[in-house]
């Protein structure tokens, strides 16, 4: 099984060269594209509520996306290689963003535009561990629409191919 993960166009203001990944491995410093991470949005949050039986190894600082189907190209593709790859449901990232949202724009909304009728940030950031899978259990069940799939190692440069 493949992931894989999106290289914006080199005519962008945010492009990355992926020759950076395919030279060094994919980890966060050679990433081509930033994806959602719920578990880096409140990190003082998100450690409170990890929960001990949780891998130790799991650090969000370090952890990046990827996708189950492949983009439009052009995207970078590696197989599974490690069991440090783990899927989060990212309605709930989404939603912990919308607090992110809602700090920013407090003086224009007053507060609670983006954020009304949802649960508060350590609910979610409780939901969010606890929606925490394997890729093997995301796949099995799909318990969730949106995956978030973080990478917590680098993908070692010999393992991706740069589809054009």
């Amino acid at each position: 099984m493949y992931l894989y993960h999106t290289v914006i166009e080199q005519d962008s203001d945010i492009h990355i060269n992926p020759q950076n990944a395919l030279n060094e491995g994919l980890n966060i410093r050679t990433v081509t594209r930033l994806y959602t991470n719920g578990g880096d949005l409140y990190p003082e949050i998100t450690d409170r509520f990890k929960s001990i039986n949780s891998p130790k190894w799991i650090d969000f600082k370090i952890a990046f996306g990827a996708e189950l189907v492949p983009p439009t190209k052009p995207y970078l593709r590696f197989p599974t290689f490690s069991d440090k790859i783990l899927v989060f449901n990212q309605d709930i990232s989404s939603d912990l963003f919308a607090y992110i949202e809602d700090e920013y724009m407090e003086e224009e909304t007053g507060g609670g535009y983006f954020t009304e009728g949802l649960p508060s940030k350590e609910d979610l950031v409780s939901q969010y561990w606890e929606s925490m899978l394997t890729i093997e259990e995301y796949l099995n069940y799909k318990p969730y629409k949106e995956p978030e799939i973080l990478i917590f190692e680098t993908v070692p440069a010999k393992l991706i191919e740069y589809i054009k």
